[in-house]
């Protein structure tokens, strides 16, 4: 009997690497949230961890065009999760239904960089 625990996966995301944002370490990775037909396609919700001294996981709106190197990644952390499903403004959490939908999404915005 093993007394490690593996981390058990909590739901697939897309992620992306920054490149210019202020509030994000160059290179940080990101957690992208689904788009709503409001949003445009300019900007996405994304999590990450903010660069300040406690690294705290902050969610916002971010040009698209700062990030670079989508792809499909699990979330393993229930933090991040916690901060993607947490309600905001008269919008429903966002999750991605599933990898195959964030993994088309990540190959469309890979497309057009």
């Amino acid at each position: 009997m093993s007394t490690e625990t593996e981390a058990e996966p909590l739901g697939w995301c897309v992620v992306a690497d920054v490149a210019g944002i202020k509030h994000f370490n160059p290179r940080a990775r990101l957690w992208v949230l689904p788009p709503r037909p409001a949003e445009g396609g300019d900007r996405v919700l994304a999590v990450g961890h903010h660069h300040g001294r406690d690294r705290r996981l902050i969610r916002i709106a971010v040009p698209r065009r700062h990030l670079t190197a989508f792809r499909v990644r699990m979330i393993y952390n229930r933090a991040v999760l916690r901060a993607i499903e947490r309600p905001a403004a008269n919008l429903a959490p966002a999750v991605w239904p599933s990898r195959a939908e964030a993994q088309r999404q990540a190959d469309r915005w890979n497309q057009r960089h």
